[in-house]
């Protein structure tokens, strides 16, 4: 009797286990979640000799697109509805692609082969007022056959090899803009009017310092400190800063964070600062920058006082003109704060911007702070989201020159680390820093 009830109760707790391995399969299997299908496509359309247009035809579920159009013109967006027209000046072969990239970090890509052919120079260009700020113009190169490159002149500017730029007019008048094109040698030029109607509401008219990158090589280093090294710069970060990760090309700024060891680092990148070469009080600084995307990526341009080696950080001030930290919710936002010592005590305040649709490495942004006696105003394309009132004693930090940082940062407390959808590399793209005072 003793033995059957053993073998019964043995029975019983090798069924009882089997149940229990066979519910733990039977649960794995039903509640993994197999990756959605997606296939790349596009359509290519031939507006005339030079201009093609895009059309993302893609079918399935996916986070983003890449798009690199074969001239050294690569963008990624995750708008899928939006269309691309570009200029292929060199008579060649082009081959283009499109890689989707899916909320599990996997990608696919589509190619094709443009063929531009040989065709008659006809220099022209659109400028349309833009209808959300009528102190902008937006000018289209539409001209077509080959040429060598071309540049817009208006006012005092000159913008080299840009097919689509938004030019700021501060005043109300009437001005001529000028787009010189040159072909083998010799330039053909045609122009147009515009009319502002209206001053630009708060511009301060004198431009006292700025670096619009219209040379090749490293940052200019007149204007330009190369901070380098390890050690998580306070914040845990994962990056080594290095001298080779920041190179100005194209009339571009472009900060690249890579996934390569350093010593103890497993990413580098770069980081720049105007530390005792150039600092000010008081005026209005933007950048005009296009930003990187994915988990772990933290951007910035910002101010520190500069003071900081004496009095220590947080009293010497940080003014963060613009942070990103990157992620699958995060590409679309960013934040501008303040930071400074409250009696002994780290104190800040701060706002976030998010776009209405796409991502900040869909396109350029113009990214700015005003700042005076009274307040800091911070704005994304002249659209304003942060004020701060710096009248109070302990906001003194606010009341003395400050210095100017661009840097690419990869992990760290705030953002996180890098994850598999993290895709390398990275690129921070800069295509001015400018300052104004009365």
């Amino acid at each position: 009797m003793k033995k059957n009830k053993f073998h019964k109760i043995q029975t019983v707790f090798t069924y009882a286990a089997l149940f229990i391995l066979f519910t733990f399969l039977f649960v794995q299997i039903g509640c993994k979640k197999e990756e959605a299908e997606y296939t790349p496509a596009f359509g290519i359309t031939q507006i005339d000799a030079n201009h093609v247009q895009y059309t993302n035809e893609s079918t399935g579920e996916y986070y983003f697109m890449t798009w690199d159009f074969g001239n050294g013109t690569t963008v990624t967006t995750t708008d899928k509805k939006e269309s691309f027209v570009f200029y292929y000046y060199e008579a060649k072969d082009y081959e283009v692609s499109l890689r989707l990239t899916n909320y599990v970090g996997g990608n696919k890509t589509a190619t094709k082969t443009v063929t531009i052919s040989p065709a008659e120079l006809i220099e022209s260009f659109t400028a349309e007022i833009d209808h959300d700020d009528p102190n902008y113009v937006i000018l289209t190169n539409t001209s077509q056959g080959t040429y060598d490159s071309f540049k817009w002149l208006y006012l005092d500017m000159e913008i080299e090899n840009e097919f689509e730029y938004k030019a700021f007019f501060p005043f109300a008048g009437e001005y001529n803009i000028q787009l010189v094109v040159n072909k083998d040698g010799a330039d053909y030029s045609t122009s147009q009017q515009v009319v502002i109607e209206q001053d630009a509401e708060g511009y301060l008219p004198g431009l006292v310092w700025s670096d619009e990158f219209n040379y090749t090589g490293n940052p200019n280093p007149d204007k330009w400190n190369m901070e380098t090294g390890g050690g998580g710069w306070g914040n845990n970060e994962l990056q080594y800063y290095t001298e080779d990760n920041a190179y100005v090309d194209n009339g571009v700024l472009t900060i690249t964070a890579k996934e390569e060891s350093v010593g103890e680092n497993d990413y580098t990148s770069s980081r720049i600062t105007t530390q005792n070469k150039f600092d000010f009080q008081y005026g209005r600084i933007e950048a005009r920058i296009k930003l990187p995307y994915g988990q772990g990526l933290w951007p910035a341009f910002w101010m520190l006082g500069e003071n900081i080696n004496t009095v220590g950080w947080p009293a010497c001030g940080e003014t963060d003109i613009m942070e990103m930290v990157g992620g699958v919710n995060s590409d679309n936002t960013v934040y501008c704060t303040l930071h400074w010592d409250n009696d002994g005590e780290h104190a800040e305040y701060g706002k976030s911007y998010t776009l209405s649709s796409g991502i900040f490495a869909d396109e350029f942004h113009v990214f700015s702070v005003t700042w005076d006696e009274s307040e800091i105003i911070g704005y994304v394309d002249g659209n304003q989201y942060f004020a701060a009132d710096i009248t109070p004693e302990q906001l003194s930090e606010f009341h003395q020159n400050f210095f100017i940082i661009l840097n690419l940062a990869v992990g760290g407390n705030w953002p996180g680390s890098p994850d598999d959808t993290t895709i390398f590399p990275q690129t921070m793209e800069v295509d001015y820093v400018r300052v104004f005072q009365e």
